[in-house]
């Protein structure tokens, strides 16, 4: 998923239960969110937090920010980019929630309990509507998670629900060599362990302990979904949208102009303070830039060619907002499994036509890359190298773990032995590798510096193919790519989320990865409630990706933003998706200027 997104958290209320008794809270994060104000670098505690009066207010409550693209998808259950979700956190808002400090709270449910054995979670709903006025209901929770589980919708997330009663069976099917039936799927669907007993209760039922489940809980895919609704013609265009959360969709002008305005139905006890938020697409980030300098945005993700001149700027620095995150900047090998099948990809029979499933060719791409001059290159020197997955911060971070770093002569080393396994004389032999990214959002140079690193390397001759993000996305996924370019923001602070992506035909393993000893050890992990063994389990899983050369880590992020100093109200985290405060947008306020 192409995202920004944050935090520290330790372990959730799943284990305190699982330690004795029930439980209606979660643990606390281990280290509070880093907030940040405009002009200066992280501080200890800067959001907003009190009210504002209404003498601070502007008379015109509008926000004008802007989301860069289209959004490929408004629907919750099939939505896996930063985009999208930029869009749906304001929109939908699920059982539970993150904090400011990005701790597990209550939301649409108003309490919750965590059986003993920590496989069952009872959630008992608040009093709320749809932005339509129809009453939300257990039976619309049931309904959504059946639908995301369901492979007729081939949600990309549907994966993160493996724990729960019966929803092996039907992720399974996505590989299944014979198309199921509608009535085999019901069958299955049936048996999901999701019930509603009444109106204001909603039981999910899990096959074992698994300690990170509340966060999924917290995700926008598990959001209640009225089915006449999102089964009536064109449901998720703006005169049809039904909203769960703080603020309603308006307007929809494709690839041009979102605008939200407030639920008149939103139950929470902060009623959004904006009366409208004005979300553009500019698709280049030149673009997005040029219209916050003429005054058309209200804050804007500062483009890595201009981040040292609007620092230095006497106008524009004060207004710089660096917000460090947990997400990584990486980029996809081909290792040849079709997702589907779990067998060989059939465009990679003959090794020559997908050299990156060789392991040396993989390591050799890995130690052919300086990050730190990538980074300064292409990032404005901003972020930190990444040589493994886990973010700092998470638990299972390793410092340490960095198998094949930037070594010229080991990567010639490695891709001679490639190359001879492969029966080819030089890395040009095997013609141009099909290197993906999506056009028009700055990725044009970094591709361009690891192409062109490889060809100074090894000869290796690439082309470079841009595409519509929605189309690129579809490609990546289907594996039509030698190389791919790839980001992950973490849905929740956990291991499981950031790993979980490399599992054996896992909806987001852009990567065609697949190995047996990896996926046994996460599916251990998951499953473990100490949290010291959990993370010695989780680091023997990370090292066997990182072994295997499985992608190339580059850069675990931090993101430059401009901000005016009439935004109030920003709590900032780094769970934000597209701009700062992005996940309260209820909170948010322009001042008086």
């Amino acid at each position: 998923m192409q995202k920004r997104l944050t935090g520290i958290l330790a372990t959730f209320a799943i284990i305190l239960a699982a330690c004795g008794g029930a439980t209606t809270s979660s643990a606390p994060s281990t280290a509070p969110v880093t907030s940040v104000a405009p002009g200066g670098s992280p501080a200890a505690s800067t959001t907003e937090s009190a009210a504002p009066s209404i003498a601070d207010m502007a008379a015109t409550q509008v926000l004008k920010i802007d989301l860069a693209n289209e959004p490929p998808t408004l629907d919750p259950n099939k939505a896996q980019d930063s985009t999208s979700i930029a869009v749906l956190q304001g929109i939908s808002r699920p059982l539970v929630y993150f904090d400011k400090d990005l701790k597990i709270v209550d939301e649409l449910a108003a309490s919750h309990e965590v059986s003993a054995d920590a496989k069952t979670i009872t959630f008992h709903l608040r009093d709320a509507k749809y932005s339509n006025g129809d009453p939300i209901v257990a039976g619309d929770l049931v309904y959504g998670w059946k639908r995301l589980l369901d492979p007729r919708t081939a949600a990309p997330y549907s994966y993160v629900m493996a724990e729960v009663v019966g929803a092996n069976d039907l992720l399974a099917l996505a590989g299944a060599k014979t198309p199921p039936t509608d009535a085999a799927i019901q069958a299955l669907l049936d048996k999901v362990g999701v019930s509603a007993p009444d109106d204001k209760t909603f039981i999910v039922q899990l096959t074992k302990p698994a300690t990170y489940f509340l966060s999924v809980c917290a995700l926008w895919i598990t959001v209640p979904v009225e089915k006449k609704w999102i089964e009536s013609p064109n449901a998720t265009e703006a005169a049809n949208y039904v909203s769960s959360g703080p603020f309603k969709l308006d307007t929809w002008n494709h690839n041009s102009q979102i605008i939200l305005k407030p639920n008149p139905n939103w139950y929470g006890a902060q009623k959004p303070l904006l009366t409208e938020i004005d979300m553009s697409m500019t698709t280049e980030p030149a673009q997005g830039q040029a219209a916050y300098e003429a005054g058309q945005l209200d804050m804007v993700l500062t483009p890595s060619p201009d981040a040292k001149r609007v620092k230095d700027d006497p106008t524009l620095g004060p207004q710089v907002v660096d917000v460090p995150q947990l997400a990584i900047t990486y980029y996809d090998f081909n290792n040849g499994v079709d997702p589907k099948t779990l067998t060989t990809l059939k465009r990679c029979a003959d090794p020559k036509a997908c050299p990156t499933m060789n392991k040396d060719f993989r390591i050799a791409l890995t130690q052919a890359i300086d990050k730190k001059a990538f980074i300064d290159a292409t990032f404005a020197g901003l972020g930190q190298q990444a040589n493994s997955f886990v973010m700092p911060g998470i638990p299972g971070y390793q410092a340490d773990l960095n198998p094949y770093p930037f070594d010229l002569a080991s990567a010639k080393t490695h891709m001679n032995t490639a190359l001879a396994a492969l029966g080819v004389k030089d890395a040009a032999s095997l013609g141009k590798l099909k290197f993906g990214f999506n056009s028009g959002a700055g990725h044009e140079p970094r591709v361009a510096f690891l192409a062109e690193a490889w060809r100074q390397a090894f000869g290796l001759q690439t082309e470079q193919i841009g595409s519509d993000f929605s189309v690129f996305l579809q490609q990546r996924t289907a594996g039509l790519y030698d190389i791919a370019r790839d980001g992950w923001g973490a849905d929740y602070p956990h291991a499981n989320n950031q790993l979980g992506l490399f599992t054996c035909g896992g909806g987001n393993n852009d990567n065609q990865y697949c190995n047996k000893d990896y996926d046994a050890l996460m599916a251990q992990a998951a499953g473990e409630s100490d949290q010291d063994k959990q993370v010695a389990l989780y680091n023997q899983a990370q090292t066997i990706l990182m072994n295997d050369a499985a992608m190339l880590p580059l850069r675990f992020g931090t993101a430059r933003y401009e901000v005016e100093p009439y935004v109030g109200g920003l709590s900032i985290t780094p769970a934000d998706s597209q701009l700062p405060g992005d996940k309260f947008y209820e909170t948010i306020y322009i001042k008086q200027h």
